[in-house]
């Protein structure tokens, strides 16, 4: 076929509305769905954190680490010893809610980012660079949690291998701390995931925010129109 007489396409109407409905989703993301999550998780990572300081100081203690109740770990009977701690259990169903909901919010803002990359052409792809340059920070967190979902099973992993021991080697009572170290660091390790939530939603939406202009018209017609 002949350069004049070259076939040209026009992006389906279908496509186009899917576009726009990520947009307006991207949108609402970001301006109501995304700081509520951030403030949301700012007050979980605080309310653990003081959970911990009133820990230390009903055990009558000054320095910042929580008290392992090691104790009651080494006098527990096998029967309730095994059974998983319906806190950590709880716990953990919500951090795979978070951390899927947090999935599926930046996934819509990537579709939408990555729709409205223009065509390629000579020149003036400043643009272009940052639209791929945020795809490619959103790609990165998506599989930091992706990463994360799939290792919520290692504290149970962890722990059932203990208790394996537990029950083989009664009289060994280094099994049963270890057991409680395992429990407590999870505990601890709560308030640290909230903090890497709200810090990941945080750091992500300034960068899109920042750069919505570009990410919106990455070349140059019309100004950007979130706010």
């Amino acid at each position: 076929m002949s350069k004049n007489n070259s076939m040209v396409i026009k992006m389906d109407e279908q496509v186009l509305k899917y576009k726009n409905n990520l947009y307006e989703k991207t949108v609402h993301h970001l301006k109501v769905t995304i700081p509520e999550k951030i403030a949301e998780y700012q007050a979980l990572a605080k309310s653990y954190e003081q959970q911990g300081l009133e820990n230390d100081q009903q055990d009558g203690q000054t320095s910042k680490k929580r008290k392992l109740d090691a104790e009651d770990y080494v006098l527990m009977p096998i029967e309730d010893l095994v059974k998983t701690n319906r806190v950590i259990l709880e716990t953990h169903q919500k951090f795979k809610r978070a951390y899927i909901e947090l999935i599926e919010i930046f996934s819509v803002i990537r579709g939408w980012i990555t729709l409205n990359i223009p065509r390629i052409e000579d020149g003036n792809n400043f643009g272009v660079d940052v639209q791929e340059d945020i795809i490619a920070q959103i790609t990165k967190l998506e599989e930091v949690y992706t990463s994360l979902l799939d290792g919520c099973e290692n504290y149970f992993s962890t722990r059932a291998s203990l208790i394996k021991k537990i029950l083989k080697h009664k009289e060994i009572e280094a099994y049963r701390y270890s057991l409680a170290q395992v429990d407590e660091k999870e505990f601890i390790r709560f308030s640290f995931s909230y903090f890497d939530l709200a810090n990941n939603y945080a750091t992500t939406y300034s960068l899109i925010v920042k750069n919505f202009a570009k990410l919106e018209t990455p070349r140059p017609t019309n100004a950007s129109n979130i706010y």
